[in-house]
This record gives C-alpha cells, structure tokens and sequence, in this order.
C-alpha cells in the first residue's frame, strides 16, 4: 500500500472522463464544421489544405503506433500486479503513452479538417491532460515511487513521444 492509502487508482478515474471528453468535443466540432457551422475558419487554399492533411495523417498512425506499444508491447499488466513503476519501451519515451495517443489521434483528425477554428482545440487538450495528470496520476505516482517517479519524470516527456532525455547527446555550449 503506498502512502496515499490506495494500492491503484481508480479504474473510472479521470483518465476516461478526459478521453471521452475529448473524443465527444472533436466529433461535435467535426460535425459543426461539416455543417458549415464554423466556415469563418476553413481554410480555402487546396494547396494548404492538403499540407494540412498529409500531418494530421501521420499524427493519427503515430497515435496508433503510441498505443499498440503502450497496450500490445509493454508489459503494463505484470507491472501492475508487481507494483513496479514502468519506465521501458515506450514508457521510456512518454509518461502516459495510452492518453498522448488519444490525444494526438483527436489532433490528427482536426488537423485534417484544415479549419483555424478547429486547431485551437488541441492547445485546450494538451493543457486539460497536463493540469488532469498533474493532480491525479502524477501526484499518486509520486507519493507510492518516490524519488524513483521524481528522476524518471525529470528525463520522460509527459504527453509527447520523444527519446529520453538521457539518450540525446549533451548540447554544447
């Protein structure tokens, strides 16, 4: 039992209410703009229109990739019943890779409706992740590992798949 008083999260936590938060906002916005409903922002230039999409198309096959990692390559479950923290595989590359893909997949599918209306929705997704993460997992995180969740955070990127900070080469002065 950690300090917290609690051996795991709750299951029906924030995670879900900020996923289908998400997911019910995109496709409500997606509707709004197919309707017309927010033309003022579409983007009309075909040109940049289709640079707009071949992103938001990658955005959507590295949010599936983060998640058949996070789901199918680690071992998330032995962590779990072992009660280890995972900092492997893609753990080794973002703090939170099931909610990083959702949140890049509903990113990619905005982007692709190349509307600047639309495109502020992923700023108020990445804020909503970071501050939900921050006062649930993060700080329960932290009172069960300790120092070993505080070193781990300091060089894995919360949201965003990036290489641990300890495998980039160190920046010359």
């Amino acid at each position: 039992m950690s300090k917290t008083g609690t051996s795991h999260l709750p299951v029906l936590g924030v995670g879900p209410l900020y996923v289908s938060g998400i997911f019910a906002l995109t496709i409500a916005a997606s509707i709004f703009n197919f309707l017309g409903w927010i033309a003022s922002g579409t983007i009309g230039n075909s040109w940049v229109r289709n640079l707009m999409i071949a992103p938001g198309l990658l955005v959507m096959v590295e949010a599936v990739v983060v998640w058949c990692a996070a789901v199918f390559g680690s071992h998330m479950v032995q962590s779990v019943k072992t009660g280890k923290l995972m900092t492997s595989g893609i753990y080794a590359w973002v703090r939170h890779p099931v909610y990083a893909a959702f949140l890049l997949f509903n990113c990619g599918l905005l982007l692709m409706q190349a509307n600047w209306w639309l495109l502020t929705l992923p700023f108020i997704y990445w804020v909503a992740l970071t501050v939900f993460m921050k006062r649930t997992e993060e700080r329960w995180l932290e009172n069960k590992f300790g120092d070993e969740y505080t070193r781990y955070a300091t060089r894995v990127n919360r949201i965003f798949p990036w290489p641990p900070h300890h495998l980039n080469k160190p920046r010359e002065s």
